[in-house]
């Protein structure tokens, strides 16, 4: 999908798109300037009334963040003139959901992996897994 396109159609959504491109440059740019191993943990938020607002994902990045960005301010100002100050905040991610299994596998299925576990018995390794496969889905 096109959005420059698309938005050339609206001009409410090209503004959106253009304020979504700044943004994602903006926190590129922020994230060059610090350590690697924080870059996955944080976010640039905004920069509103000259504060550069980041939003950490973990407690460690947040105390990290908050220990070297005044002394990274200089190099702030660089890419944003009227950043007077760093504010980190913490928004920790969401856990992702216990993935449920719902494979469900017909009789033929699992006879056939029973079958096949009998003549594998030069495999007895792989015998064993086709039987507890078996045994895991044939319950149901």
């Amino acid at each position: 999908m096109d959005l420059e396109k698309i938005g050339k159609k609206d001009s409410r959504l090209a503004a959106l798109i253009k304020q979504s491109q700044q943004w994602r440059k903006l926190d590129r740019q922020v994230k060059q300037i610090m350590p690697a191993n924080l870059r996955p943990h944080f976010q640039t938020a905004c920069v509103e009334d000259g504060v550069l607002i980041l939003l950490a994902d973990n407690n460690m990045a947040l105390s990290r963040l908050r220990m070297i960005a005044p002394g990274l301010l200089p190099q702030l100002q660089e890419i944003v003139a009227d950043i007077r100050e760093v504010r980190v905040k913490i928004v920790p991610k969401q856990a992702e959901a216990a993935r449920e299994n719902r494979l469900v596998l017909s009789d033929a299925a699992i006879e056939g992996f029973k079958d096949t576990a009998e003549r594998l018995a030069h495999h007895p390794e792989l015998a064993e897994a086709l039987r507890q496969l078996a045994d895991k889905y044939g319950r149901r």
